[in-house]
């Protein structure tokens, strides 16, 4: 295998290694809020946030059991495509398949089985997609390919709420997803002829049978890998408020600011672009600032920028301040993803990378399954209880402040070697 230190990688590389973000960002931000918060609107409207909370719960627990699955499978094919191009190339059929089951879905029911399946066909992409930083990139670039994925992260963010909010609200639900699933292919094309999979990549597969590597495919030493834990935990809650604000915003708008649901999907698209004008024009620099200065300051500098803009929708209810609160929390997410990305591509064990950033996965997904759950069951039972529209919102959103907060203290344990690792290295170490 070759030594991933002794170069460095052109930028085209590492645009076609990281594309695939813009892809699966489509999806979830074609998805929510607009697919999904209008089928829920149309399907059952007088309990739309308990409904749309228990089925994305749902279809997160499935993404939690998938990922590291299809991610130790990947990381033992052995194949003339090498170890992840046919993972991408089933995931995005099944992916397309998915997206229109729901766009056309008559009943609830069939909503949220084509949330469950979608979530296992975007994982299927997901898992061995992420590892080709690891696989490909070496480690004094890992932080510029980590910002370069962030910027396709927002970009899909900007793309797939302003598409999908505008083409829903004047009633086209089947373009929106029709978008999404043009850009899903087209990711597939470039990342399966650009990234450089081929079959030498099979070089680094771990020796274990897969029998054996399945049956490890959730074991992870804590107490040897304790860096591993402090990120996953900072992961986990980061992600938690981040959902939970984000997850439940358009009902919040409609509910709390008293707007018209087209009304309200076209204020969460636009409030999208100008979130995303704010991530785009940050996360190139946090990647960069993350190969110099090191990942932990600049994550909890995030988690604390974050707490501040969430916190401050548990009073502001003009746009103009709302539009405000979101730039501020753009700030936070767009330097969080990052600096807190380029650091577990630093942790994990490349042998295992796809397994590792699948486990690492559960942080992401299991943080947006933890904050869908408090959303489905605090907001409807609280309103009622209240008698108003407001104080179920505004419990989720008080509970997303301390989210951010805690896991600004969990990144701060991160093992201080950890770091003497990334400023040792240095913006030109390893080349």
């Amino acid at each position: 295998m070759r030594d991933k230190s002794a170069t460095r990688l052109a930028w085209y590389r590492l645009a076609a290694i990281t594309l695939f973000a813009i892809a699966l960002g489509m999806v979830s931000n074609t998805l929510e809020p607009a697919v999904l918060g209008h089928k829920v609107l149309e399907l059952v409207p007088g309990r739309k946030n308990t409904a749309l909370g228990f089925m994305t719960f749902a279809g997160l627990i499935v993404a939690v059991l998938w990922q590291p699955i299809v991610g130790t499978l990947s990381d033992r094919t052995k194949s003339r495509w090498g170890r992840r191009v046919p993972y991408f190339v089933a995931g995005t059929v099944l992916t397309v398949v998915c997206l229109y089951l729901i766009a056309l879905a008559p009943a609830f029911a069939v909503v949220v089985a084509g949330v469950l399946i979608i979530q296992v066909a975007t994982n299927t992409v997901q898992g061995p997609w992420q590892a080709l930083i690891p696989d490909q990139v070496p480690p004094a670039q890992r932080g510029a390919a980590s910002g370069l994925k962030a910027a396709f992260d927002i970009l899909s963010f900007v793309l797939g709420r302003q598409i999908s909010g505008q083409m829903v609200a004047a009633g086209n639900v089947v373009g929106a997803v029709s978008v999404t699933a043009g850009v899903f292919v087209v990711a597939l094309l470039l990342t399966a002829l650009s990234a450089g999979e081929g079959p030498q990549a099979v070089e680094a597969s771990p020796r274990r049978t897969v029998a054996q590597a399945l049956a490890r495919t959730f074991v992870v030493d804590w107490k040897a890998h304790p860096a591993f834990f402090w990120w996953f935990l900072n992961r986990l809650l980061f992600w938690t408020g981040f959902i939970a604000l984000n997850t439940f915003l358009l009902f919040f708008m409609i509910d709390v600011v008293a707007m018209g649901e087209a009304e309200a999907q076209r204020f969460v698209a636009n409030l999208s672009t100008v979130i995303g004008l704010v991530l785009f024009v940050v996360a190139l620099p946090s990647g960069w600032l993350a190969d110099r200065l090191g990942r932990r300051p600049l994550v909890a500098f995030a988690g604390l920028l974050a707490a501040l803009g969430t916190g401050s929708l548990l009073f502001v209810r003009t746009q103009t301040l709302i539009v405000a609160a979101g730039a501020v929390v753009g700030l936070g997410v767009g330097t969080f993803l990052s600096a807190n990305w380029a650091l577990v591509t630093d942790i994990v064990p490349e042998a295992e990378a796809a397994r590792y950033l699948g486990i690492a996965n559960i942080a992401t997904a299991g943080g947006s399954a933890v904050a869908r759950f408090l959303g489905g069951a605090l907001i409807d039972p609280i309103n009622r209880m209240a008698g108003n529209l407001s104080a179920g919102y505004l419990s989720l959103y008080a509970l997303a402040v301390l989210a951010f907060l805690v896991g600004t203290l969990a990144i701060l344990r991160l093992p201080s070697s950890v770091e003497r690792v990334r400023v040792a290295r240095g913006p030109g170490g390893g080349e």
